[in-house]
């Protein structure tokens, strides 16, 4: 039983962490890089835009919301919204 039990909880911890999580951040646009398509925030985050999204608009002060995973070490934004 305990054997069986074990097994359960390892499976599951490892289906939980295959599960993307996405995140949401707010901040304010520092720079905006068209030719890697990434932004710095004020506070120094690097984000990198994916899924068709551009950093075509995005001047800097721009406060924004950005939804994102983190893969590879890296910050992928999947969703952009300006701040309300």
């Amino acid at each position: 039983m305990k054997k069986l039990l074990s097994s359960v909880i390892a499976l599951g911890l490892i289906a939980s962490a295959s599960i993307a999580s996405a995140a949401e951040m707010t901040g304010r646009v520092m720079t905006a890089d068209p030719a890697t398509n990434t932004i710095i925030l004020e506070n120094g985050t690097v984000m990198e835009l994916v899924n068709g999204l551009t950093v075509e608009g995005l001047e800097p002060g721009t406060e924004v919301v950005l939804t994102y995973d983190e893969k590879e070490g890296k910050n992928l934004v999947t969703n952009i919204a300006p701040a309300s």
